[in-house]
């Protein structure tokens, strides 16, 4: 995975986009959300949406998880092993 910061939008390793990031709640941590899936998912009753952590999931799973569920966030660790931070793609 590519992760731009100028432009907060995450990519696979062959540069297709994955999604856009934006969260109008950046101050929630995920240790408050509420737990659905152990450590791999989490649940916003904010915003009310699934919040998924990406540390562990390669990105075509992501993608097909997106497909089905576009609305899902996502938790980005910028020191995951399989996170590359980037500023340009």
């Amino acid at each position: 995975m590519k992760y731009n910061p100028l432009t907060n939008t995450l990519y696979t390793d062959d540069n297709k986009l994955i999604k856009k990031m934006h969260c109008p709640y950046p101050s929630l941590k995920w240790g408050n959300l509420l737990s659905t899936d152990g450590d791999m998912s989490r649940f916003c009753s904010i915003c009310e949406s699934n919040v998924v952590e990406t540390k562990n999931i390669s990105d075509e799973a992501l993608l097909k998880l997106l497909q089905e569920e576009p609305e899902t966030c996502l938790k980005i660790d910028f020191n995951q092993e399989n996170l590359r931070i980037v500023h340009h793609v």
